[in-house]
């Protein structure tokens, strides 16, 4: 019999596959880039720029082709091997990895005895989960900008900003305007990304988002009720968002720059677990 594993468990291993996928990705994208850099003043620099195209496109192509097969591969596997299925549907659709009209959902939905690799994951799917509570989650949990994050947009736009004035430096020397003018700009966005993504987030220790069993409070639209809220997902990437729909309209706010480990994972499972605790204390106030 397999063994089960916990949802935060398959998530992370769902974690480690986008991030050798998103190692790939940046290597098809780097590496024809660097590669034509390095030769663009030879003798061949048409042919080594054509070359770096076709090593692009055919890297891009094996990014696509290794990119599909192991999410499903990974479905199959954590879909039988968690005892909440629920659960993870309910996370990776917060998460916008997957919707729920998704073919992997419907192809259960309508399967027989006789396709038993998903019929097996139909009767899980007919079962409830049981929640278990986390209790090193608190009851409240208050999440501020991160300083790590912050010290980290000062020191790698630290560098730039001084090469940008070095830049300048050398253009004026040669009287090149052209120049002058691109190493200006380069310099001056430079210093107005560390200070508005490194120091002001570090000089700012007002608490940016705060989940609780009653609700989700956040510091520029106030707080709202879980019975309020209707629904929620976390978009991930470059730049990650938390949206929320409740009574009153929807809220957007961004998390890419707050102090949670693995921004959608963790807050995926503090906002399924607040949510199922407040609806356990309703329960409790009716009886």
């Amino acid at each position: 019999m397999k063994k089960e594993i916990t949802v935060d468990k398959a998530l992370k291993k769902y974690h480690q596959i986008d991030n050798a996928v998103s190692l790939l990705a940046a290597i098809a994208f780097f590496l024809p880039t660097i590669l034509a850099i390095s030769f663009y003043y030879s003798d061949n620099a048409v042919i080594i720029m054509l070359l770096a195209i076709f090593i692009s496109l055919l890297l891009f192509a094996g990014f696509m082709t290794v990119l599909n097969p192991a999410f499903n591969i990974w479905k199959f596997w954590a879909f039988s091997r968690v005892s909440n299925a629920h659960e993870l549907k309910k996370r990776l659709i917060t998460l916008n990895e997957i919707s729920e009209e998704s073919t992997f959902f419907k192809r259960i939905e309508n399967c027989t005895e006789n396709d038993r690799k998903y019929w097996k994951l139909r009767l899980k799917f007919a079962r409830e989960d049981i929640f278990v509570d986390d209790k090193t989650i608190p009851s409240e949990i208050v999440i501020h900008y991160s300083k790590t994050m912050g010290i980290l947009a000062i020191v790698l736009l630290v560098p730039i900003f001084a090469f940008g004035i070095l830049l300048l430096i050398f253009a004026i020397d040669e009287n090149n305007s052209v120049g002058a003018i691109f190493s200006s700009f380069f310099s001056i966005v430079s210093l107005i990304g560390g200070y508005f993504y490194g120091y002001k987030k570090l000089k700012n220790r007002e608490p940016q988002l705060i989940l609780s069993n009653k609700g989700i409070e956040n510091s520029k639209t106030g707080f709202h009720k879980w019975e309020e809220i209707e629904e929620y997902n976390i978009i991930t990437g470059r730049q990650a968002y938390l949206r929320y729909t409740h009574s009153k309209g929807k809220e957007c706010i961004g998390i890419s720059y707050l102090n949670i480990k693995n921004n959608g994972i963790k807050l995926s499972k503090l906002l399924m677990v607040y949510r199922e605790r407040n609806k356990l204390q309703n329960l409790r106030k009716t009886k």
